[in-house]
C-alpha cells in the first residue's frame, strides 16, 4: 500500500468518505458497490482493499470516526490509501442547515453517470468559494440546465405528502450511499426538480453517510421551513437501524 499525495495529483481518483461506528463501517456494502461502479481499479483487488479496511476499522480505538479512502492513478499505477479523521458533533442535526444557491453548476453528461465521488473537486471548490464569509452555510448545486442536483456535501431529500423525492442523478452528481440505503426503506421517487419544486415542498433535508439526515431550514432568498416530523422520523430510523 502506497501513501498518496494531495487529492489534486490524481488522475481518475475516487473518494469514499465513510462513517466508522464502534469498530465497523455500517454502510460498507453500499460503499463497496459504489467503488465497483467507478471507472476501474486497474490491477487492484477490491476484495483485498475491503479486507484491509475492515481490519483497520475494527482496530480503531475511537467510537466514531470518518474513514477517508482514496483510490487513484499515480505515475501510471493504481494506488489506494486510508486515513481516519475525528468525527466531531455538530448542531446541524438538531438546528438544521441553511442552503445558499450557488452559480457554479455541474455539466450535464451525455453518458451514464456512475455517481461516484471524484477527487477532482474543482467545480465544488469554486461553488464553495461563493458562500458568504462568516456564515455557516452549505451550497445548493444545480446542473447547467437549471435542475437541482445536490448540496456541496450531501444528497437532497424533498417531502411531498407521504413521498420523499430526490433529484434525478442520471446526468451528474454524487449518488450517496445514505441516499441508496434510505431508498429501500421509505416511499421514494427520483425525478427532475428545479428551485420552484423545492419551495413547494413540505420538508427538505440533506443526507450523507457520515452525518445521516440533516433538516434544511432555509434556502437563502427563497424559503424557510420549520423542522418537521418527517425529517425527525428519518433521523430516528437511522439511529435505531445503523448506529
Amino acid at each position: 500500500m502506497q501513501t498518496l499525495p494531495g487529492d489534486g495529483h490524481y488522475k481518475d481518483g475516487i473518494l469514499e468518505t465513510m462513517r466508522c461506528h464502534n469498530g465497523r463501517l455500517p454502510l460498507w456494502p453500499l460503499h463497496r458497490e459504489r467503488l465497483a461502479r467507478s471507472l476501474g481499479l486497474g490491477e487492484l483487488s477490491l476484495d483485498e482493499i475491503a479486507q484491509c479496511i475492515l481490519h483497520l476499522v475494527a482496530k480503531l480505538g475511537h467510537k466514531m470516526a470518518i474513514a477517508r479512502l482514496r483510490v487513484g492513478l499515480l505515475g501510471g499505477e493504481w494506488c489506494w490509501d486510508l486515513s481516519f479523521l475525528p468525527l466531531q458533533p455538530t448542531v446541524e442535526a438538531e438546528l438544521g442547515v441553511r442552503l445558499f444557491p450557488c452559480k457554479t453548476d455541474l455539466p450535464v453528461s451525455q453518458s451514464w453517470n456512475s455517481g461516484c465521488k471524484y477527487l477532482c473537486r474543482s467545480r465544488y471548490n469554486r461553488a464553495k468559494s461563493e458562500l458568504p464569509m462568516g456564515e455557516c452555510l452549505d451550497g445548493l448545486i444545480f446542473d447547467s440546465e437549471g435542475r437541482v442536483i445536490e448540496s456541496l456535501r450531501c444528497n437532497l431529500l424533498v417531502r411531498f405528502g407521504d413521498i420523499w423525492v430526490t433529484p434525478n442523478l442520471q446526468r451528474c452528481g454524487v449518488r450517496g450511499v445514505m441516499r441508496d440505503w434510505l431508498s429501500s426503506r421509505i416511499q421514494w421517487q427520483e425525478r427532475d426538480m428545479d428551485i420552484q419544486d423545492l419551495c413547494e415542498a413540505e420538508e427538505v433535508a440533506l443526507c450523507n453517510s457520515v452525518r445521516g439526515v440533516l433538516p434544511v431550514v432555509e434556502i437563502i432568498g427563497h424559503k424557510r421551513w420549520p423542522i418537521g416530523a418527517g425529517v425527525r422520523g428519518l433521523q430516528y430510523l437511522i439511529v435505531e437501524t445503523l448506529w
